[in-house]
């Protein structure tokens, strides 16, 4: 169901969204393949447009929340995750202070599908690791016209959505109000805190539609294009650096004598990001209806969002094993079991493998590009009276890229004729501030001297992943009008999905430290080769310039990365390469296919049972799915092809592989709606339903070491980034809602729901207790034992025996007081509260011993708008809230769940609505500077803190 608002003024969406996002959890109803509209609807202000959510709602025939902005209007929110962000049961994950991934009752961006138009969507959201999830800040809000949040399914909805699926649509022009539509919103932004690390504090956002009818209306035309660009600026502290060896806290050491040993973090780092974040959407749509029998549309929509990430600060590091010999901790200050401040120094610095600390300026460019474009053709013909079948052919890609840079630098004696070289005796005494940024003091090293700074390591590691959607679709339904049911549809679709990744690596020196005969890395090529660079600390004069961090000294930061490179490898001889000696390049990248075959059967209802109005559907949807996915494996020496890496070192121990599974799934779905009365409906669902493995878990790639056992025989180890036989998400669901509404406007609604949840997948390491069953095992995955070993231990994704339930409670009320005096009457209130609660667990990871709840879960939500209308001015502010839950942090080549905390975000806006079509605005994001804290398994000191700083805008809309 969509809604088509006559008359409608931009600048008071965000209040009528946020009023009306909150008022409902089931307001939009889709029948497969068409949409049925409303009557048109005058919106004058706020309270019109709660009314109007809610009238919507009553009409609805699933359980479903939506946001609903009119035909190209203007949401006042940067991406369209903002304003589901205020939707009950709906939560946000904030990336660098910006909404991009969603959550949903309780459960994360792994459990949800999305799709734009009806039509499922590549993703772009991959960072680390190939995603399914959209990252919905690459969609304009602008540019959206309506979306919703489907809770329960029905069958004629595409699979995947555990949790739920999310419906994107642009407006379909024939509906414009007007011959000819034109809307102009420009705004100015400002971030207060930009300029302490150095970033631009202001921005822009433009966005510009037009919608147009022609040829008697029988021709549509829309048009859209929508810019921003923005800051892109943090700061941040966390207990880590670099890999799982140098995160988190060790407890090895009673450092106050009380016989109990205390955490002490294994590494600091102390970061300022600036940059910004550009986005170009485009939009474009095309309908053609010649009769009343046939329609035709074209739509497309693309979206460009660079984002400049450039990050500097101080690294310590190298402080894991206490027991090593080679790390002095000293004045150790302990409060409650924790080293709370000391002083750590290394006690010989000319130590390789990260044995010893080390202290250092470091720069980083994490600077990503994602690009999404998306085509579709519909027709719709209705054959006659009873009759109607759609057509649909769509395609979907997108890519992501990151450079992931990073220079580290580091204080050196260096002799005149540069001939030997050794880094200063340092140390750093530290200071905790609970779970704030630490303060930290070094002395021996001064990190502004560029007569001993030298460049240690340089290191790049490019990313590449790449998502394609080809679907077809068609849809049929018959209007039966036969006792209880009044309509019957069926289809089928098919679709193919291509997940694709590759990844690389250039390294030079060291980021512990260089020292004469010390070098971890060289990719420059072999001694003779032309770009062979000799292992040495390298000058930095001409790249670096000096920049602060809050908690830390001000130290030098590289403002020029490729100039820096090119000076001391040549140009271009410093790209991210495929090579044996970083096996994992190869084992990390691959492609994952999926080819799915879907059809629905599907009955809809409009009866009466015991004289009580009862509508819904009930039906079936049948998938057929198979996967196959290629990759590189290492079958052991003289096993594989001859393959030659990017730096020309030949090996025959990979093989190519191509293997995956076939499966079906058997969904069926129930909704039905009770019209108790006038004011008060019930509603019930139930349904099967599964989501797929997330894409990054699908590879076939496996990578190998070699290890002894008890018996001292030499054991073949085999590691992989998951498995294509991985079992996808299966759940069942029962939702039960009552809704109440008030006979002068607003209402109160209540719901239950609970999924029972078949498995996770997790991480895993198999090692069997025979070697017969580790032969087995191995025999079983196809992977080629090398002569003279044995089977050893298996380390990949699984699905584990850990289900289990998922249940919340859902509330939600609206309130206008029209009845109070004067201006007063114009107030009005909308709520959410949500409640979520399970046994779900998935593994502790690297920092908790016990299992922990499912990633985004948060058990309390809450959501609360108040509005004020009075003539042409409307305000609201926004209030919104969640619990503490589980993230899966990247690490280095793996990743392991930490706990966010709770936090709070405060909206606001206020808009003026001239007589001429001409709107002001005035809007601020994150008025309490709200920063994210993460926990790292020790609760009340340092794990990870960002700050982000508020976001202001200003600017005009016009609407003609």
């Amino acid at each position: 169901m969509s809604l088509t608002n006559k008359g409608f003024r931009p600048a008071l969406l965000s209040a009528a969204i946020a009023a009306a996002v909150t008022a409902s959890f089931g307001v939009y109803a889709e029948e497969s393949g068409e949409s049925t509209a409303l009557e048109e609807i005058t919106v004058t202000g706020i309270r019109t447009s709660v009314l109007d959510s809610l009238e919507a709602k009553r009409n609805s025939d699933v359980v479903a929340d939506v946001v609903d902005a009119g035909a190209l209007g203007s949401l006042p929110d940067q991406s369209i995750a903002d304003a589901l962000g205020r939707l009950p049961g709906v939560t946000t994950v904030r990336s660098n202070g910006q909404s991009s991934q969603l959550n949903i009752r309780g459960m994360n961006g792994d459990f949800l599908a999305t799709t734009l138009n009806g039509r499922e969507q590549a993703s772009t959201a991959g960072y680390t690791e190939s995603t399914r999830w959209i990252s919905f800040d690459q969609y304009p809000a602008e540019l959206i016209s309506q979306a919703a949040v489907y809770k329960s399914p029905k069958a004629s909805l595409i699979e995947g959505g555990v949790a739920g699926t999310v419906e994107l649509k642009t407006a379909n022009p024939l509906d414009a109000p007007n011959q000819h539509n034109f809307t102009a919103n420009v705004r100015s932004s400002y971030n207060d805190a930009a300029e302490e690390v150095g970033a631009d504090e202001f921005g822009n956002r433009v966005s510009l539609s037009y919608m147009g009818k022609f040829m008697d209306n029988k021709l549509g035309v829309s048009l859209g294009y929508s810019h921003l660009d923005q800051p892109n600026s943090f700061t941040m502290s966390r207990a880590g650096a670099d890999d799982a060896d140098h995160v988190g806290y060790d407890r090895t050491v009673d450092y106050d004598g009380d016989g109990n040993a205390d955490a002490r973090a294994r590494a600091f780092q102390w970061v300022a990001g600036n940059g910004s974040d550009t986005r170009d959407g485009y939009l474009a749509s095309i309908v053609f209806q010649p009769t009343d029998s046939i329609k035709a549309q074209l739509d497309y929509f693309k979206s460009e969002f660079e984002r400049t990430d450039l990050r500097h600060g101080i690294t310590a590091s190298g402080f894991k094993d206490a027991n090593a010999g080679n790390l002095s901790i000293t004045d150790a200050v302990v409060s409650n079991g924790i080293v709370t401040g000391a002083t750590v120094s290394p006690i010989n610095p000319a130590t390789g493998d990260k044995a010893a600390p080390w202290f250092e300026a470091r720069s980083e460019d994490q600077s990503t590009q994602a690009d999404s474009d998306s085509i579709g053709f519909n027709l719709e013909w209705n054959i006659s009276d009873r009759n109607t079948v759609v057509f649909d052919i769509a395609h979907s890609e997108g890519t992501k890229t990151r450079k992931d840079r990073v220079v580290s630098m580091h204080a050196y004696d260096i002799s005149a004729d540069g001939s030997t070289w050794a880094e200063v005796p340092q140390s750093m005494t530290y200071t905790s501030n609970g779970v704030g940024m630490p303060s930290a003091e070094f002395a021996g090293v001064d990190f502004t001297d560029l007569n001993t700074m030298r460049l240690s390591r340089y290191e790049e590691y490019p990313h590449l992943y790449t998502d394609e959607v080809d679907s077809y679709k068609v849809d049929y339904k018959f209007d039966l009008e036969w006792k209880a049911i009044s309509s019957i549809e069926a289809g089928l679709r098919v679709s193919e999905r291509a997940f694709d990744s590759r990844r690389g690596a250039f390294l030079y020196g060291s980021r512990d430290g260089q020292f004469n005969g010390y070098c971890a890395d060289n990719l420059t090529g072999q001694p003779g080769d032309a770009t062979y660079v000799d292992c040495m600390p390298q000058e930095l004069d001409g790249f670096v310039t000096v920049g602060s961090v809050t908690g830390a000294p001000d130290h030098l930061v590289v403002n020029d990365f490729d100039g820096l490179a090119t000076s001391i490898f040549g140009a271009g001889n410093y790209e991210g390469k495929q090579v044996f000696s970083q096996d994992w390049t190869f084992v990390e990248s691959g492609l994952a296919e999926e080819k799915i075959n879907a059809y629905y059967l599907m009955a809809n209802l409009d009866t009466e049972l015991a004289g009580i109005p009862v509508t819904g559907n009930f039906g079936v949807r049948y998938v057929e799915t198979d996967i196959k996915s290629s990759g590189l494996q290492n079958v052991g020496s003289g096993n594989g092809q001859t393959i030659t890496d990017d730096v020309g070192v030949t090996q025959n121990n990979y093989g190519y592989v191509k293997y995956g599974p076939e499966f079906s799934d058997t969904l069926p779905s129930l909704n039905l709606s009770f019209e108790l009365s006038e004011q008060d409906i019930v509603r019930f669902a139930a349904a099967k339903v599964m989501g797929r493995q997330p894409a990054g878990q699908l590879k076939g790639g496996a990578g190998s070491w070699n290890s002894s056992n008890s018996a001292g025989d030499l054991e073949y180890n085999v590691w992989t980034k998951g498995s294509p036989y991985l079992d996808p998400f299966r759940a069942n669901q029962i939702d039960l809602a009552y809704e109440h509404y008030f006979e002068d406007g607003g209402a109160v609604t209540a719901a239950l729901f609970w999924k029972d949840i078949d498995s996770l997948v997790e991480k895993q390491y198999l090692y069997l207790d025979s070697q017969a069953e580790r032969t087995a095992l191995f025999d079983q995955l196809g992977i080629e034992i090398p002569a003279g070993l044995e089977a050893g231990a298996f380390e990949t994704f699984v699905n584990n025996d850990k289900g289990g339930y998922i249940r919340g409670l859902e509330l939600a009320g609206t309130k206008t007081f029209d009845q109070l005096p004067g201006a007063f009457a114009g107030l009005g209130l909308t709520a959410s509260y949500s409640y979520t609660e399970s046994e779900t667990e998935v593994s502790g990871g690297n920092f908790y011993g016990e299992n922990l709840p499912l990633p985004g879960l948060s058990e309390n939500v809450w959501s609360t708008t108040v509005f004020w209308d009075i003539g042409n001015f409307s305000s609201h502010v926004n209030v919104r809230y969640r619990d503490e839950f589980i993230l899966n942090m990247p690490i280095p080549g793996s990743s392991t769940p930490v706990m966010a905390q709770e936090y709070t975000t405060v909206d606001a806006q206020v808009s003026y609505a001239f007589e001429n079509g001409i709107d002001v605005v005035f809007s601020a994001n994150n008025l309490t500077d709200e920063a994210n804290v993460v926990s790292y398994g020790e609760e009340g000191i340092l794990g990870e803190y960002s700050e982000f700083g508020r976001q202001y805008y200003l600017g005009i809309n016009y609407k003609y």
